[in-house]
């Protein structure tokens, strides 16, 4: 099991579109949670049901859309008031997976792990196909 829970935390649908995605491809996860920032909400309202999904006390690994986004700029907010929270920037299908399947304690190594599969997930597949044998 893993020991830390995983929050998506991304411009409307996206987050729970992508929950979604990984437990199409690998079955339902415990500890997972998507929050949408609607076009309606303020950054405190966001806040606010960001927090709801953290369990206090327990390490959570914070997955944002976008850097500097609104979803990204509340995860740091409650990163600097304490909250036993990791936050990755730039999430995609990839990286959602590897998180929720991990067994791996929620540190450096993890965060650099997970930062540099999600890395090697984005591929300019024109080019590679191009070059033909």
């Amino acid at each position: 099991m893993r020991p830390f829970e995983v929050v998506i935390a991304a411009h409307g649908p996206l987050a729970p579109a992508m929950l979604q995605a990984a437990e199409m491809i690998c079955g339902a996860f415990e500890g997972a949670h998507a929050v949408g920032l609607e076009p309606d909400d303020t950054p405190e309202a966001f806040l606010e049901r960001l927090s709801a999904t953290l369990d206090p006390g327990h390490a959570t690994l914070v997955l944002t859309d976008l850097y500097g986004g609104t979803p990204h700029n509340v995860a740091c907010t409650l990163y600097r008031r304490g909250s036993e929270i990791r936050c990755i920037a730039g999430v995609n299908l990839g990286l959602v997976i590897e998180a929720l399947t991990t067994h791996d304690p929620l540190d450096d190594a993890l965060v650099d792990r997970l930062v540099a599969s999600a890395r090697d997930a984005v591929v300019d597949v024109s080019s590679r196909l191009a070059v033909r044998p």
